[in-house]
């Protein structure tokens, strides 16, 4: 039996699942880097934190975004996220949805040579998610930026994941940080792959340890309410 996706405060609030401060730093970055080229988003909710993006820039002079999200994240996603666009003067139709799992659309994305100049990653936070989520880097432009959300100790499956990924990719370098969002610049072509079959190993070998603590975690919070 399929289970049914568990409402969430976004799909009422249409609002972003960043802070404040996330928000504001993100502004900032698309303002005064100003990419021309497509900008990704990987994860979308109910397109609060696309809104604010899209936003950034004016009409005329908006950059292609790309939407990658199955959609499924609580009933009547797709027809939430286009509400809010609407209520941000912005037409969902000027937005390339590509609704599939991320696994699936990179690799239909390399198949067409896709690039990036802006990628924001704030899928799935399990480890496993997020290691095959940042094979998307692949395809940003040098130059370019990629965002990713939840980059906390509360997120192990994110945290380890990116720290596992800078420490083998020296041409990627941390721009900054606000709460739990941290920005990363590709300063130049990389020599040998974004994701390793070490990394993948790595991430199934985490995967059911992190998953147990997690269990754990919300156990002992209730034993203790």
């Amino acid at each position: 039996m399929r289970k049914t996706p568990t409402m969430r405060r976004c799909a009422t609030s249409l609002e972003g699942e960043m802070t404040k401060a996330e928000h504001e730093f993100l502004l900032g970055l698309l303002r005064r880097e100003r990419f021309e080229g497509p900008h990704l988003e990987v994860g979308t909710a109910a397109g609060g934190t696309l809104c604010v993006m899209m936003r950034a820039f004016e009409d005329a002079t908006r950059p292609q975004f790309v939407v990658v999200d199955r959609m499924t994240y609580f009933p009547n996603q797709m027809e939430a996220v286009e509400i809010n666009l609407g209520r941000h003067s912005l037409d969902p139709a000027t937005v390339d949805f590509r609704v599939a799992m991320s696994t699936t659309a990179f690799r239909e994305a390399t198949e067409r040579r896709d690039t990036f100049d802006f990628i924001l990653l704030d899928g799935g936070h399990k480890i496993l998610n997020v290691m095959a989520d940042l094979r998307w880097t692949r395809l940003l432009s040098v130059g370019g930026m990629i965002c990713l959300h939840d980059y906390v100790p509360k997120f192990p499956g994110v945290k380890l994941s990116v720290d596992r990924f800078l420490a083998g990719h020296s041409h990627f370098q941390i721009v900054g940080q606000a709460d739990s969002l941290i920005a990363l610049q590709k300063v130049s072509a990389g020599t040998r792959p974004e994701v390793s079959r070490l990394d993948r190993a790595y991430a199934l070998a985490m995967h059911l340890p992190l998953l147990t603590r997690r269990k754990l975690d919300k156990w002992r919070s209730k034993r203790a309410a």
